[in-house]
């Protein structure tokens, strides 16, 4: 009988229990079934991108000449003109045999597709380069400084050195992934712990040492060095690391004099089967054969837009209005370079600028450039009619000025140029960008995130509720707008992923906009 009652006592605590349980579960559910999360139509958000605006300069001419160059493996059919002939802009000049146009088409197309595959297998040798873990000769032990130095801790916003106190100046935005790791501004002389590295491998976090002109972030970008935490090789906690040499340094290294540093390679943290400074060459050798590959590539599809106007109909026009000169026999081309005919120019205004090597893909004849007066500042569209085969150094740099690339002479035609003169110099501008941008959505990168490397958003379904959405995300303009190549529409709305809304399964409420 006593058995009965506690039996049955028992079993009356456990039914309050349960109640009492499904009591707080159910406050828990109606509690977050209350709770709603903001969300902004991706069309509100959305920061259209349609491309750089470049600039160059140039000089105004009346006596441009066009120069038709032809090979003998064009195959001429017809001559339209004569030595001496006046021509116009628009006119015929010749007729080329559309099957050898085709042929050289079809051959130069697949030369672009064999540039592109090369260019595919390159990257991914200097992707295997770049995660090659350098190789360290053993050396004598040394008894290395303690951690704890004795120059102050920062100069300015610059780290002297990095103990795990030291606070990143990108903490509020990054998250310590690769895609957003956290960023260290550091001085010249700055050096990183070894316990610093200890506790980056046990948090396995993606991290980055930068050094700035003039110590500040603002400052120029001198160096900087990325390590993955996950993948060091954890050194002795009371070890020190040159930011700017990435070497480790002995105990004769001063904080200040980072040239004497331990000989057995840089990033001795990582170790694999080349040193660091046979990885450097081999990873410097890898990029410039990728550039050059690019420029290659860049110039047979310039080369392909060409023969593509040759093999529709096989007729090269007149692209400025003048006089046919230095006229060769068809049936006995020269083999030296001289080209075919000139038309030298007699009519209009034409003006020369140069292309940098980088754009050749995404400027053709047919556009249009803004031209501006230096002088009396008056303004007039311009038509590209030609773009040279070969970089030139007497054109002004129409893209930046960078001096690690070639530049190569485009010529515009100005119809209308009342107000110029010949031999002024004028302004050149004009807006260049991929086909597809326009047609990509580019929004704040914030309400971006990731997650095992890759990214997602929190996004509104059909049925009002937040759900995780990856997307393919591509650069980063004006610093702080990503741009989402595929995943996401402008009919779509999302919901900014931070904060205790930010779960998937809420019920989303849409945003006035007005705190956005």
């Amino acid at each position: 009988m006593k058995n009965k009652k506690v039996m049955k006592r028992v079993l009356v605590i456990a039914i309050v229990a349960a109640v009492a349980a499904g009591g707080i579960g159910g406050g828990i559910y109606v509690q977050r079934s209350k709770m709603t999360a903001e969300v902004q139509s991706v069309a509100d958000l959305n920061n259209s991108y349609w491309g750089d605006e470049v600039n160059s300069s140039g000089l105004v001419t009346n006596d441009y000449s066009q120069t038709v160059e032809v090979s003998k493996d064009d195959g001429i059919k017809e001559v339209y003109v004569e030595e001496g002939q006046q021509v116009q802009k628009g006119d015929k000049l010749l007729a080329l045999d559309t099957t050898v146009a085709t042929l050289n088409l079809q051959g130069k197309e697949l030369e672009v597709e064999n540039l592109k595959n090369q260019i595919t297998l390159a990257q991914n040798e200097l992707k295997k380069l770049k995660n090659t873990k350098p190789y360290v000769e053993p050396s004598e032990p040394v008894t290395p400084k303690p951690s704890t130095p004795d120059v102050p801790e920062m100069s300015g916003d610059a780290y002297n050195y990095i103990l795990w106190t030291a606070v990143p100046y990108n903490q509020n935005e990054a998250d310590g992934s690769a895609e957003n790791p956290y960023r260290y501004l550091c001085t010249e002389d700055a050096y990183v712990t070894g316990s610093f590295f200890s506790q980056l491998s046990e948090a396995g976090l993606h991290v980055v040492f930068e050094i700035h002109e003039n110590n500040s972030v603002s400052g120029e970008l001198l160096s900087e060095w990325e390590v993955d935490g996950s993948q060091i090789v954890v050194p002795d906690a009371d070890t020190r690391w040159s930011v700017a040499d990435r070497t480790q340094l002995t105990e004769d290294t001063d904080v200040s004099d980072t040239d004497t540093v331990d000989d057995t390679g840089a990033d001795a943290i990582d170790q694999g089967g080349y040193t660091q400074s046979e990885l450097n060459g081999m990873i410097s050798e890898q990029e410039k054969k990728i550039k050059d590959l690019d420029l290659d590539k860049r110039k047979a599809e310039l080369d392909v837009e060409k023969l593509k106007a040759q093999s529709s109909d096989g007729i090269i026009y007149a692209n400025v209005t003048g006089t046919v000169k230095n006229l060769q026999d068809k049936d006995n081309l020269p083999t030296d370079g001289t080209p075919f005919m000139e038309i030298a120019g007699s009519e209009g205004l034409y003006v020369t600028g140069g292309i940098s090597e980088l754009l050749l893909d995404k400027v053709k004849p047919g556009q249009t450039v803004s031209v501006s007066s230096w002088e009396s500042g008056t303004s007039c569209e311009a038509e590209i009619t030609e773009i040279k085969n070969y970089p030139s150094t007497d054109v002004s740099s129409y893209g930046g000025g960078n001096n690690n690339v070639s530049y190569y002479p485009f010529v515009a035609y100005i119809e209308d140029s009342t107000g110029l003169r010949n031999g002024e110099y004028v302004d050149l501008n004009m807006t260049v960008s991929d086909e597809e941008d326009g047609a990509s959505i580019y929004i704040f990168k914030g309400y971006v995130r990731s997650e095992n490397g890759k990214s997602y958003v929190l996004k509104a379904d059909e049925n009002d509720r937040l759900v995780k959405q990856y997307v393919k995300t591509g650069k980063i303009i004006y610093g702080d707008t990503i741009e989402i190549k595929s995943g996401l529409t402008e009919d779509d709305r999302i919901a900014f992923p931070y904060g205790k809304t930010a779960k998937e399964g809420i019920r989303v409420v849409d945003s006035d906009g007005a705190e956005y």
